[in-house]
C-alpha cells in the first residue's frame, strides 16, 4: 500500500481533461480550460480537525491531458506515482513494492474522475464567489453530490497564477498543496508519464 499519500485524491480534481465551460466562467474554470500540462515542485500538508500538521510532504509533479501525470515523492519517503493513462502505479521504494491498478478504477467515485473528463467542474462542482486572504484569491468547489472522500475543494490563485490547492473532508482534516516554481503547458517528456516496475520489486494488482 503506498503511504503518505492522501493528496492523490486533491491532485487530480482539476481538470487536466476539462471540456468547453458554460458562459462568463469563474477565474479557476477559465484557468483550467485551456491547461495542457503542468509542471510544478510541491509542499504538501495534511491537517487534523485542530488545525495541527500531522503529516507533511513535498517533491515534483507533472501532468499533461488526457489523464496523464507523475508525482515524485521525495520527502519524508521516496515513493513515485504515475497514471500513463490505462494504469495508475504506485511504487514505494523503501518497500520494493509497486500497486497498479486500471485507471478508471482509480479514479471511480473520488476527485479524481475530473483528470479523465468524465466531470466537467461546472456540472460537478458549485464554484463560490472569490475572496482575498493573505494575498491570495480563494475560490471554494462544493460538490453537487455527496462525496464520501471530501466535502469541500478550495483553489487559490495569486494574480493569474495557480498557488494553492486544499481538500476538506468530513472529519475536519485538511490536505493543502502548495506549488512553487509552476510552469503551465510546458512540454514534457513522454518517458516520464510512463513506468516500468524496477527488476526485483514486488508487483501487486493488474499490471496487464
Amino acid at each position: 500500500m503506498i503511504r503518505k499519500s492522501p493528496l492523490i485524491i486533491l491532485l487530480f480534481s482539476l481538470g487536466l481533461a476539462l471540456p468547453a465551460l458554460a458562459a462568463a466562467p469563474s477565474q479557476v474554470q477559465r484557468y483550467f480550460q485551456d491547461l495542457r500540462s503542468l509542471r510544478a515542485d510541491f509542499s504538501q500538508r495534511v491537517y487534523d480537525e485542530r488545525s495541527r500538521v500531522v503529516q507533511s510532504s513535498s517533491g515534483q509533479m507533472l501532468m499533461q491531458k488526457p489523464g496523464k501525470f507523475r508525482w515524485n515523492y521525495r520527502t519524508p519517503a521516496e515513493q513515485i506515482i504515475v497514471a500513463d493513462g490505462d494504469r495508475l502505479w504506485a511504487y514505494d521504494v523503501d518497500l520494493a513494492q509497486v500497486t497498479v491498478r486500471k485507471l478508471d478504477k482509480a479514479l471511480s467515485s473520488t476527485p479524481l474522475a475530473l483528470l479523465s473528463g468524465a466531470a466537467p467542474i461546472e456540472e460537478t462542482f458549485t464554484v463560490g464567489n472569490a475572496r482575498s486572504q493573505d494575498g491570495l484569491t480563494w475560490y471554494e468547489l462544493t460538490p453537487k453530490q455527496p462525496q464520501p472522500e471530501f466535502r469541500l475543494l478550495r483553489v487559490a490563485f495569486k494574480g493569474d497564477a495557480l498557488v494553492s490547492l486544499e481538500l476538506e473532508d468530513s472529519f475536519g482534516q485538511r490536505t493543502r498543496l502548495d506549488f512553487q516554481k509552476l510552469e503551465r503547458n510546458p512540454t514534457l517528456d513522454p518517458a516520464l508519464l510512463k513506468f516500468t516496475p524496477p527488476p526485483g520489486v514486488d508487483v501487486v494488482g493488474d499490471a496487464g
